[in-house]
């Protein structure tokens, strides 16, 4: 036995720490991390930005098309005035139409994408052309745009990095049946470099999640309803966010559960970029988390956001989750499986 094992984990010699340092390099270069975090945030933020596209569309002329208030010439002043008017503007400017059969045509095609990229068919192409999409509305309502819609292109353009595609689609099932062929050295490069890029862009995806709870954590201590635990009875009186004004006028009085969630919510932001990578707690913030997010949707009318949020938050959740939650979807599609 050698003294540094003798003596336990504590002391480590330089090779000990260089050969962890070679193992962590092997891992993030041939080990995809979360693909069915990936695979949930595809489905999640395709079919929610799907759902919202056909939910709007006997207003979409007048939120994204020529009828808008934010005409496509005041679209163009706006985008001159950031000094975004350079060469590679179409990417975000392209929707900005005088033309009605062109903003249809285009409605029709980010519908197509959206559903596409859910299904998971050509995942790597889809995720390019729906990042395209999400880009081009988000510009043309940008002046009315909620964190739905921002966290929707921040999402897209994350993806774009990752391999949202290997579990749950289309082309996982086309995979699945294929016959395995001789890796080439070509190959074994390019999936080095797509598994590097996607450890990347899920990296990425996380870090966003933890500054949007991070940044919301301090600006609500700033506040001094936040501080003296009346925010929330405020914010239940608002009339242009009751959803249910008779039940938010109810839970406006009650004043110490009120400022007892009020903190919660705080300290759980605040915490949630350290405690979502203990073990032990990271189930306890992401049902508070939850709940939290359920709270807006129902009582303050922002369901997308809310939504838009929760699908972030499942990406932290471990890959030994999801296949216990795709077993037990198994059994219930399958009774005979169940009782064997």
């Amino acid at each position: 036995m050698t003294l540094p094992r003798a003596l336990g984990p504590e002391i480590a010699t330089p090779q000990d720490g260089a050969r962890r340092a070679r193992h962590r390099l092997h891992a993030v270069t041939r080990t995809p991390f979360g693909l069915y975090g990936a695979a949930v945030l595809r489905i999640g933020v395709s079919g929610l930005f799907l759902l919202n596209l056909l939910r709007e569309a006997a207003h979409a002329d007048r939120l994204w098309g020529p009828g808008s208030p934010y005409t496509p010439e005041l679209f163009r002043a706006s985008i001159e005035a950031r000094g975004a008017d350079g060469r590679l503007s179409w990417w975000y400017t392209w929707l900005g139409t005088q033309s009605p059969d062109y903003f249809w045509a285009a409605y029709v095609l980010a519908v197509a994408v959206s559903t596409l990229y859910l299904l998971g068919w050509h995942t790597r192409l889809m995720a390019i052309l729906f990042a395209f999409v999400v880009a081009g509305f988000y510009m043309r309502s940008a002046v009315a745009a909620s964190g739905f819609e921002l966290l929707s292109l921040l999402f897209a353009n994350y993806l774009v990095l990752c391999a949202p595609g290997r579990r749950w689609s289309l082309d996982a099932r086309r995979a699945a049946r294929a016959t395995p062929a001789p890796v080439s050295r070509y190959e074994e490069l390019r999936r080095r470099v797509v598994t590097v890029l996607h450890n990347a862009g899920m990296a990425l995806i996380a870090f966003q999640v933890m500054a949007v709870y991070g940044t919301a954590a301090l600006y609500k201590i700033r506040g001094a309803t936040w501080r003296d635990g009346s925010a929330l009875h405020y914010a239940l009186r608002l009339d242009d966010f009751a959803t249910f004004p008779e039940l938010s006028g109810r839970l406006a009085g009650l004043g110490s559960a009120l400022a007892l969630i009020a903190y919660v919510t705080v300290v759980s932001q605040l915490l949630f970029p350290a405690l979502v990578f203990v073990p032990r707690l990271k189930y306890v913030v992401l049902v508070v988390m939850l709940g939290t997010h359920l709270g807006i949707g129902l009582l303050m009318a922002l369901p997308m956001f809310s939504a838009i949020t929760i699908v972030g938050d499942l990406v932290f959740l471990p890959t030994p989750f999801w296949l216990r939650a795709e077993r037990a979807a198994r059994r219930l599609r399958s009774p005979h499986e169940k009782s064997r």
